[in-house]
Formats: structure tokens, sequence, C-alpha cells
């Protein structure tokens, strides 16, 4: 994925889940971040190919270029065999003029006419440098992170951070004496301790009833999961094509009078009513955890079942390590308070919260769709690659959309616009 979307994503869906409650009525929790990505200022050159960004590219190059067909969507999931929403028909070209592999692969109704070899060599070598380079990819995933600390919430949970982290090294060097003040060592021992408790409870008790209210969710998801892997087993139908992906409710009720499967075609097992549980539930933990996709998307496959149970149970433990500190800190006088107490229950805190973000980004990774992930950001490289060769050469490709159609593209999607500072004050 790009570097920079994959980690505003990951960081997105950590902070979702580790740190903020779904109160919509409060702020946004999943703002549009302006990534500065390219797009091709309004010339003639450029507008006269697509006009409103939906045209072909033109065909003098028919013998360098080969044209491929992809439907290009967002999150929109996608359930069964019924159409997709929200769809748009986008025609991308990949150079394959030559012996060796390409890289390049030309955005939506771009073209290279007038190009020699020699550039198109240099596009493609550009193209390639950016998704092998570490220093590339290294700059662009802190570019994503950049946007994410300019972003109101995001500002606050990096700031959340650096006093965990600050306060945490200043309890740690007291505690084995690497600063040492004397008398006075239990006392600034102490101090440090209890910011670290305030610190970590302000978010670990916080979250426990909405914690709660997700563990709620995730039993009955797990329960009718279960239970459809069974029932499915014990009837002798064909395993799910995505054991994560449970069948949803179709538009006719057929399905509940037992006739067998037609090819192709996964139909519930369940009853009507566990069905519609099933999928309220489902969508109750969607918007609280951003991470989870119960059903597939354009790029991504539905988030393993197993997975999301282990992180809400994970989740749970920290909330209760969390007031379990707060209890011995402040339910106990420091002198006599054993230290060991406070740096077990501390540890297995860090422990269960630190799993559960590595568990989000992984699980995130792994049920991403790499070959249209890849294909996304081998077109977003190349429309980067000609932005510099257009710098550094003067040479143009032709029809790459504008702002103004990128927009347009957008509101055909029904994708409205959102204005990123609306984090902190969801506008509606």
């Amino acid at each position: 994925m790009y570097p920079e979307v994959s980690a505003l994503t990951t960081l997105n869906n950590v902070q979702n889940s580790l740190f903020l409650p779904n109160l919509p009525w409060l702020y946004n929790r999943q703002p549009t971040y302006d990534l500065g990505q390219t797009t091709s200022d309004s010339s003639s050159d450029e507008e006269s190919t697509t006009g409103a960004g939906t045209g072909a590219p033109r065909r003098d190059d028919q013998d360098e270029l080969l044209e491929m067909t992809q439907t290009a969507e967002g999150e929109t999931p996608v359930r069964g065999l019924l159409p997709r929403q929200n769809t748009i028909n986008s025609t991308l070209s990949t150079l394959d003029d030559g012996p060796g592999h390409r890289y390049a692969v030309l955005p939506h109704g771009a073209s290279l006419t007038g190009w020699t070899d020699e550039e198109k060599e240099a596009l493609d070598d550009h193209v390639r440098h950016l998704l092998h380079s570490r220093r590339a990819r290294f700059k662009r995933t802190m570019k994503g992170f950049g946007r994410y600390v300019r972003n109101p919430l995001g500002f606050i949970v990096t700031l959340y951070f650096f006093l965990i982290t600050f306060w945490g090294a200043a309890w740690v060097l007291f505690l084995i004496g690497w600063i040492y003040v004397g008398n006075r060592q239990d006392y600034f021992v102490e101090i440090a301790d209890q910011i670290l408790t305030a610190l970590f409870c302000v978010v670990g008790i916080t979250m426990f009833p909405f914690r709660l209210v997700d563990t709620y969710h995730m039993a009955f998801v797990a329960y009718y999961a279960h239970k459809t892997w069974r029932l499915r087993k014990e009837r002798g139908l064909q395993d799910l094509k995505d054991h994560n992906e449970l069948p949803t409710m179709p538009q006719s009720t057929a399905w509940e009078s037992g006739e067998c499967e037609r090819a192709g075609v996964e139909v519930p097992v369940l009853t009507a009513a566990e069905q519609t549980k099933l999928e309220h539930h489902q969508g109750k933990l969607a918007k609280s955890h951003t991470f989870y996709r119960p059903h597939e998307t354009y790029t991504h496959h539905a988030f393993s079942i197993r997975l999301l149970i282990t992180i809400i149970v994970l989740l749970d433990f920290h909330s209760m390590f969390q007031c379990a500190l707060g209890g011995t800190t402040w339910g106990i006088y420091y002198k006599n308070r054993p230290k060991e107490v406070t740096a077990i229950i501390l540890s297995c805190s860090l422990t269960c919260n630190i799993t559960a973000g590595i568990l989000i980004g992984r699980g995130d990774k792994r049920s991403r769709k790499k070959l249209v992930v890849e294909q996304i950001l081998r077109q977003e490289m190349t429309e980067e690659a000609l932005k510099k060769l257009r710098k550094e050469r003067g040479i143009k490709a032709r029809g790459l959309m504008t702002k103004k159609q990128k927009k347009q593209v957008q509101k055909e999607m029904g994708e409205e616009p959102k204005n990123p500072l609306d984090t902190i004050l969801h506008r509606g």
C-alpha cells in the first residue's frame, strides 16, 4: 500500500480502538487527510484528452501501451453476487514496449503521446526507485505521520504518547537510581508514578464502559460465526470462500426454506432473526473499531474474526489492569506500597495495549488485497514520476486528471469532501 496511506490507516485504526470512543456527535474519528497527491494543472494538453476525466487514452501508441480495465471504488462492501455500489470505470495503461519488467502504470485516461523510448525508460526507472528505495518509503511514511500529527486529534494522541514516554522514562530512571536526589528519592519516584498512573487511567478507565459494550457486540458476532461454521459443516455445505466473511441476508426469503445453495452463491444458514442480529452487531462493531471490516471491500478482504476476538479481549484486560493500577496507586500509601506490585500491573497493562495495537496493524495488512493495492500504488507512483519529469524535462503526459476532475469523480462516487479540521468539532 502507499506508504503514507498505510501509515495513516494504521495510526487512525489504532487511535480509534485504543484511545478514542465512538462519539460522532463530538468529533469525527475518520477525517479526510490531504496528502498533497499529484494532480495536474488545468492545462489544455491534459484537459483536451479526458474532458471530465472519463475519456479513454489516445490510441497513437497502440504498439507501445497495453490497456487494462479496472473498476475503481471506495470502501464499499462486496456481498456475494450483488452488484457493487458507487463504482466508476477506469482505464489504466501499463508500459509494455520492451524486454524486462515494467513498473509504471499510467493513471486513468493518461497517455504518453510523443514520448521517446528514453523518456519512457526514465519514467519507469523513477517508479522502480520509488517502489524499492527504503529512503523513499521512509520519507513517505513520515509524510503520512506528519499529516496525522497536523490533525487535531492526531496531535492530541501524539502528545499523549510523548507524555507517557517522558514520565515513564523518568519513573524508570528514578527507580533504578540513575537519577539520584538523595533522601527524596522515593518522593520523586512517587511523583512520576502518580503522573504516569493518571495518564494511563485517563484512557484505560474512560474507555472501559465502551469496551464492555464492544465485548457485548463481539460475543454475538463470535457466537453466530461459530454457529454458521458448525451448521454448514453439519449440513454438508461447501466451505465459505472467505472463512471470515459470513453470508448476508439476500433480498428474497427463499433461503429460510433450507433449499440448497446455487452454484457460487453463499446463503445464510441462520434463521431470519439470528441473521438480523448478526448484521446489527457487525455494524455496531465496525463503527466502534474502524479496522474491522465484516465484508469484502475493493481493497480489503473481511477482517479475521478470531483476530477481532483477540484484540477486543486484550483491550478489556488492558482496562482491567488500569483499574487495578489506579486502585493500587491511590489506595495504598506510597511508603507502604511494594514497588513490585506497581511494576507488574503496569507491565501487564502495557503488554495488552501494545499487543492489541500490533495485531490491529498486522490484521489490516493481512486482509489487504495485495494485487489490487499494488496496482493502485504503482498508479500513484507513476503519477508522481510524471510530475517530476515534467519539472525536470518539460515533458507532459496527456489526459491526467486535474483537481477539479478528481473532485467530480469523487462526487460521482458519492463521496462528500471533508474538512480535516472538522475532527474536533464535527460539523455534520
